[in-house]
Protein backbone atom coordinates (compact mmCIF):
# COMPACT_ATOMS: atom_id res chain seq x y z
CA UNK A 1 0.00 0.00 0.00
CA UNK A 2 2.92 2.32 0.64
CA UNK A 3 3.78 2.45 -3.07
CA UNK A 4 0.19 3.20 -4.04
CA UNK A 5 0.15 6.07 -1.58
CA UNK A 6 3.51 7.41 -2.81
CA UNK A 7 2.49 7.15 -6.46
CA UNK A 8 -0.83 8.87 -5.79
CA UNK A 9 0.97 11.67 -3.93
CA UNK A 10 3.43 12.11 -6.80
CA UNK A 11 0.61 12.41 -9.35
CA UNK A 12 -1.42 14.82 -7.18
CA UNK A 13 1.63 17.01 -6.54
CA UNK A 14 2.15 17.53 -10.27
CA UNK A 15 -1.24 19.26 -10.50
CA UNK A 16 -0.88 21.47 -7.43
CA UNK A 17 0.36 25.04 -7.51
CA UNK A 18 4.12 25.50 -7.50
CA UNK A 19 5.77 26.81 -4.35
CA UNK A 20 9.07 28.41 -3.42
CA UNK A 21 11.73 26.41 -1.57
CA UNK A 22 11.37 28.84 1.33
CA UNK A 23 7.62 28.15 1.70
CA UNK A 24 5.99 25.84 4.21
CA UNK A 25 3.90 23.29 2.35
CA UNK A 26 0.70 21.89 3.84
CA UNK A 27 -0.74 18.55 2.82
CA UNK A 28 -4.01 17.00 4.00
CA UNK A 29 -3.73 13.30 4.82
CA UNK A 30 -6.07 10.53 5.96
CA UNK A 31 -5.41 7.43 7.99
CA UNK A 32 -6.09 4.38 5.84
CA UNK A 33 -7.21 1.07 7.29
CA UNK A 34 -3.86 -0.42 6.22
CA UNK A 35 -2.03 2.20 8.33
CA UNK A 36 -3.21 0.97 11.70
CA UNK A 37 -2.03 -1.57 14.25
CA UNK A 38 -5.02 -2.69 16.29
CA UNK A 39 -6.53 0.81 16.65
CA UNK A 40 -3.91 3.50 15.92
CA UNK A 41 -1.69 4.51 13.04
CA UNK A 42 1.64 2.71 13.28
CA UNK A 43 5.05 4.37 13.18
CA UNK A 44 5.94 3.02 9.74
CA UNK A 45 2.79 4.58 8.28
CA UNK A 46 3.62 7.93 9.91
CA UNK A 47 7.12 7.74 8.41
CA UNK A 48 5.50 7.11 5.00
CA UNK A 49 3.39 10.25 5.47
CA UNK A 50 6.54 12.24 6.20
CA UNK A 51 8.12 10.81 3.04
CA UNK A 52 5.02 11.78 1.06
CA UNK A 53 5.28 15.32 2.44
CA UNK A 54 8.90 15.58 1.29
CA UNK A 55 7.98 14.16 -2.13
CA UNK A 56 5.13 16.67 -2.48
CA UNK A 57 7.53 19.48 -1.50
CA UNK A 58 10.17 18.36 -4.03
CA UNK A 59 7.66 18.13 -6.89
CA UNK A 60 6.02 21.47 -6.13
CA UNK A 61 9.36 23.32 -5.88
CA UNK A 62 10.52 21.73 -9.19
CA UNK A 63 13.41 20.07 -7.38
CA UNK A 64 12.21 16.64 -8.49
CA UNK A 65 12.23 17.71 -12.17
CA UNK A 66 15.67 19.34 -11.93
CA UNK A 67 17.06 16.34 -10.05
CA UNK A 68 15.77 13.94 -12.70
CA UNK A 69 17.27 16.04 -15.49
CA UNK A 70 20.68 16.15 -13.74
CA UNK A 71 20.56 12.50 -12.58
CA UNK A 72 20.72 13.56 -8.94
CA UNK A 73 19.31 11.48 -6.14
CA UNK A 74 18.71 12.49 -2.55
CA UNK A 75 19.65 10.01 0.15
CA UNK A 76 18.60 10.71 3.70
CA UNK A 77 21.50 10.63 6.15
CA UNK A 78 19.47 10.83 9.36
CA UNK A 79 15.93 11.25 10.63
CA UNK A 80 14.91 12.18 14.17
CA UNK A 81 11.25 11.62 14.94
CA UNK A 82 9.16 12.33 18.00
CA UNK A 83 5.66 10.87 18.40
CA UNK A 84 3.24 12.73 20.67
CA UNK A 85 -0.30 11.53 20.03
CA UNK A 86 -1.95 8.72 18.11
CA UNK A 87 -4.05 8.94 14.98
CA UNK A 88 -6.98 6.57 14.60
CA UNK A 89 -8.51 4.96 11.55
CA UNK A 90 -10.05 7.39 9.04
CA UNK A 91 -8.94 10.49 10.94
CA UNK A 92 -7.68 13.45 8.94
CA UNK A 93 -4.55 15.41 9.69
CA UNK A 94 -2.37 18.14 8.23
CA UNK A 95 1.26 17.59 7.33
CA UNK A 96 3.61 20.58 7.18
CA UNK A 97 7.00 20.49 5.45
CA UNK A 98 9.68 23.16 5.19
CA UNK A 99 13.40 23.54 4.73
CA UNK A 100 14.89 24.68 8.01
CA UNK A 101 18.61 24.92 7.26
CA UNK A 102 20.98 24.59 4.31
CA UNK A 103 24.76 24.53 4.26
CA UNK A 104 27.09 23.57 1.42
CA UNK A 105 26.48 19.81 1.85
CA UNK A 106 23.27 19.28 3.82
CA UNK A 107 19.62 20.23 3.55
CA UNK A 108 17.61 19.92 6.76
CA UNK A 109 13.86 19.53 6.46
CA UNK A 110 11.41 19.96 9.32
CA UNK A 111 8.02 18.29 9.27
CA UNK A 112 5.11 18.07 11.63
CA UNK A 113 1.87 16.15 11.50
CA UNK A 114 -1.04 17.91 13.20
CA UNK A 115 -4.69 17.25 13.97
CA UNK A 116 -6.97 19.90 15.43
CA UNK A 117 -4.03 22.19 16.29
CA UNK A 118 -2.25 19.42 18.24
CA UNK A 119 1.05 17.95 17.13
CA UNK A 120 0.84 14.21 16.41
CA UNK A 121 4.48 13.73 15.37
CA UNK A 122 7.42 15.87 14.28
CA UNK A 123 10.66 15.09 12.52
CA UNK A 124 13.93 16.58 11.38
CA UNK A 125 15.48 15.07 8.25
CA UNK A 126 19.09 15.53 7.13
CA UNK A 127 19.50 15.06 3.36
CA UNK A 128 22.26 15.43 0.83
CA UNK A 129 22.23 15.32 -2.96
CA UNK A 130 24.33 12.86 -4.94
CA UNK A 131 25.23 12.21 -8.55
CA UNK A 132 26.76 8.78 -8.62
CA UNK A 133 29.16 8.74 -5.67
CA UNK A 134 29.79 12.48 -5.86
CA UNK A 135 28.06 14.85 -3.46
CA UNK A 136 26.45 17.76 -5.27
CA UNK A 137 26.88 21.14 -3.59
CA UNK A 138 23.63 22.59 -2.34
CA UNK A 139 24.72 25.87 -3.94
CA UNK A 140 24.62 24.15 -7.34
CA UNK A 141 21.13 22.90 -6.58
CA UNK A 142 19.95 26.34 -5.48
CA UNK A 143 21.36 27.85 -8.66
CA UNK A 144 19.61 25.24 -10.82
CA UNK A 145 16.32 26.06 -9.08
CA UNK A 146 16.89 29.84 -9.23
CA UNK A 147 16.76 30.09 -5.45
CA UNK A 148 18.55 33.12 -4.08
CA UNK A 149 17.76 32.79 -0.41
CA UNK A 150 17.63 29.73 1.86
CA UNK A 151 17.56 29.32 5.64
CA UNK A 152 21.22 29.42 6.62
CA UNK A 153 21.04 30.09 10.35
CA UNK A 154 22.11 26.93 12.17
CA UNK A 155 19.96 26.90 15.27
CA UNK A 156 20.41 24.78 18.42
CA UNK A 157 18.27 21.84 17.28
CA UNK A 158 20.46 21.31 14.20
CA UNK A 159 23.63 21.41 16.29
CA UNK A 160 22.16 18.97 18.81
CA UNK A 161 21.03 16.67 16.01
CA UNK A 162 24.53 16.65 14.50
CA UNK A 163 26.12 15.88 17.87
CA UNK A 164 23.68 13.03 18.54
CA UNK A 165 24.24 11.61 15.05
CA UNK A 166 28.01 11.67 15.56
CA UNK A 167 27.68 9.98 18.95
CA UNK A 168 25.32 7.36 17.55
CA UNK A 169 27.69 6.61 14.66
CA UNK A 170 30.58 6.24 17.09
CA UNK A 171 28.65 3.93 19.40
CA UNK A 172 26.76 1.82 16.88
CA UNK A 173 29.30 1.67 14.05
CA UNK A 174 32.76 1.95 15.54
CA UNK A 175 32.30 0.61 19.11
CA UNK A 176 29.88 -2.24 18.42
CA UNK A 177 32.47 -4.89 19.10
CA UNK A 178 31.31 -7.41 16.53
Amino acid sequence: MRWIRLLAALIRAKFKEKVQATDTVRLSVNVWITDIDVSIMNHAAIMTLFEIGRLDFMVRTNFFKVANKNKWYFPTQAISVQYYRPLKMFQKAQLFTRISYVDEKWIYVEQKLMRKDKVIAACLVKNTIKKGRETVSTFEIMEALNITEVPNKKYDLIETHELETTQMNTRLIEDWGV
